[in-house]
């Protein structure tokens, strides 16, 4: 009895730390939509993406500490490998906005403007992966207290990620339709893209890692 609570302990644990460095990351995900929201405007675009430095850093911090924990409570906690996919997913979508959010600044401070086609698209893609993560993060917050409506949730991550697939392509036909004879821009706007798209992948996993949870949860109950 007393091991299982410590076990129980433990897992509670886990899960309030999964959730901070999931909430740790909502600045990073808010200055990529800041970058977005203001590339058709006359600002320093560098200027906010600066702003990102301190929440990614602040997660890097936070998931080698959080890991660090899992390694002190050895091979026998349960899902151990899932919580560590978990908290490295997050990370390293924090880790790819910031490329996207970089090379989009990058686009506008170079002095390059998209059209409204283009820039329309863009918008939504960033949307997107802003309301996957949002919803992963839902998920993640239900897991323990209702783990049936934290599938919903997931349910939604997939969705998003295919509709996310879909604008993906999208941009990248227009991409080249618009830039075929500007390279600099085609290859600025390529990268920022793929680091989107690469995150909504990202998102997507750590989703099913969830899901896996939930399950789990779910048929123990």
């Amino acid at each position: 009895m007393e091991r299982y609570m410590d076990d129980s302990l433990a897992e509670m644990y886990i899960h309030e730390n999964l959730l901070n460095l999931a909430r740790l990351a909502d600045p990073v995900f808010r200055v990529f939509n800041e970058v977005v929201a203001n590339l058709r405007e006359d600002k320093d675009i560098s200027r906010i993406y600066m702003k990102i430095n301190e929440p990614k850093n602040r997660v890097e911090e936070t998931r080698v500490m959080f890991m660090e924990y899992l390694i002190r409570l050895g091979e026998t906690i349960t899902h151990k490998h899932s919580y560590i996919n978990l908290a490295l997913g997050i990370d390293r979508a924090t880790q790819l906005l910031d490329g996207a959010s970089y090379r989009l600044s990058l686009f506008r401070t170079k002095g390059y403007i998209m059209d409204d086609e283009l820039y329309d698209l863009v918008a939504e893609f960033a949307s997107t992966i802003v309301t996957q993560y949002n919803s992963f993060v839902e998920a993640l917050d239900k897991l323990r207290s209702d783990p049936k409506k934290a599938l919903i949730s997931i349910k939604e991550v997939v969705q998003l990620e295919n509709k996310a697939d879909e604008l993906y392509r999208h941009i990248t036909f227009t991409l080249y339709s618009k830039y075929a004879d500007q390279i600099v821009p085609l290859m600025i706007l390529k990268d920022a893209i793929e680091f989107i798209e690469n995150t909504a992948d990202t998102i997507k996993f750590i989703g099913e890692e969830l899901r896996y949870l939930a399950l789990y949860r779910v048929l123990i109950s």
